[in-house]
């Protein structure tokens, strides 16, 4: 019995030494690998610019009579809508009327007077002289005819298209001379609006319908919450003066539910970046980018934050620049890239990012 304790002593040393010796053996877990990684930003980040804008009228007509005389029809409003033709304002035309009469009596005679000497002709009672005189006089007479209801009709002011009277220049019952403002009409199917444009940008902007994917849109300040898209109409080729700038003018229809006149003030925003294709997407350094052994393509090594492995994605290079490799297909905005250590990755390897600590 008295060896019965070292028997037990001896049965615990060897169960813990065996114990110690199955830890040895475990297999430890594999090294996940840290990366550097870069996040590929939208090369065309802020190529939305904004410009201060003004609303202008399509067309606008300041509209006067051709001939002085007394206003006495003038009954339309300041924001009245009118169809083309409509009589605005109408003179005096008794005096207009009076000279028509006289001028149809002196054709009416001369007239008569020509067929009494072509008949005399004829019978060659008269000479070729005499005939031709009473061949002037006709034509002479009937351009005063002709000029006689010219002067009749512009006794009348009538709209040249439709639109919406912006400014009335004068009362009823005035005195007006002739090419006097009676009234500003404007256009008011379309609008247009107008912005100044630095001379770095004047290339760009006026070639926008060409070269940009997204629509310019302009926003007013009467409802600056919805954006209304606007199409390039014209541009200056010389500098606005006082500014080293160019008026841009662009065109929309005239928005429903909201009104819009003449002189408010915009905001325009247009997509200046190149969309062209085989532009940039990024630029990423050259320890990003390696050459596949199997078919020779160029690739980089995109990171999945949600499986936590690398991918080889094929990319088309572009410009070797003095910040790196320019890359035009293959990748997108977002995408996260390793950019350090590529040839130690392998497809779907785990990794994890690299983080920087204060420091290090």
């Amino acid at each position: 019995m008295k060896h019965l304790p070292t028997c037990l002593s001896l049965i615990v040393i060897a169960s813990v030494l065996a114990g110690c010796s199955a830890e040895s053996i475990e297999t430890p877990p594999p090294t996940v690998r840290p990366v550097k990684l870069i996040e590929i930003s939208d090369a065309n980040a802020g190529a939305v610019r904004q410009f201060p804008a003004k609303v202008a009228a399509t067309k606008q007509a300041d509209l006067a009579f051709r001939l002085s005389g007394h206003l006495v029809e003038f009954a339309h409003l300041e924001g009245q809508h009118v169809k083309k033709g409509t009589v605005l304002a109408r003179l005096d035309s008794r005096d207009a009327r009076n000279t028509l009469l006289n001028r149809e009596a002196d054709y009416e005679l001369a007239a008569a007077d020509f067929k009494r000497k072509g008949e005399l002709l004829r019978r060659e009672l008269i000479s070729q002289a005499e005939y031709d005189t009473a061949q002037a006089q006709l034509k002479s007479s009937q351009a005063n005819l002709a000029s006689a209801q010219d002067q009749l009709s512009y006794t009348q002011l009538k709209a040249p298209f439709d639109g919406t009277i912006a400014k009335i220049a004068i009362d009823n019952y005035q005195m007006v001379q002739a090419n006097q403002t009676i009234l500003v009409l404007q256009k008011d199917r379309n609008i247009d609006v107008v912005i100044q444009v630095p001379e770095s940008l004047a290339s760009t902007i006026t070639n926008i319908n060409s070269n940009t994917h997204t629509q310019p849109v302009v926003r007013f300040a009467t409802k600056p919450e919805q954006a209304f898209a606007v199409t390039l109409k014209e541009h200056a080729t010389q500098v606005t003066p006082g500014t080293q700038s160019y008026e841009v003018v662009f065109t929309l229809p005239q928005p429903e539910g909201i009104t819009i006149l003449p002189g408010m003030s915009a905001e325009l925003s247009i997509d200046v970046a190149d969309h062209k294709a085989g532009s940039t997407l990024s630029v990423l350094p050259a320890s990003a980018i390696s050459k596949r052994d199997t078919d020779g393509e160029s690739i980089v090594w995109t990171y999945n934050a949600d499986s936590g492995k690398v991918h080889a994605q094929i990319v088309t290079l572009g410009k070797v620049t003095t910040n790196g490799i320019e890359i035009t297909q293959g990748i997108k905005a977002g995408d996260q890239v390793v950019v350090a250590g590529v040839q130690y990755l392998a497809e779907d390897l785990k990794v994890k990012p690299l983080r920087w600590q204060r420091g290090v």
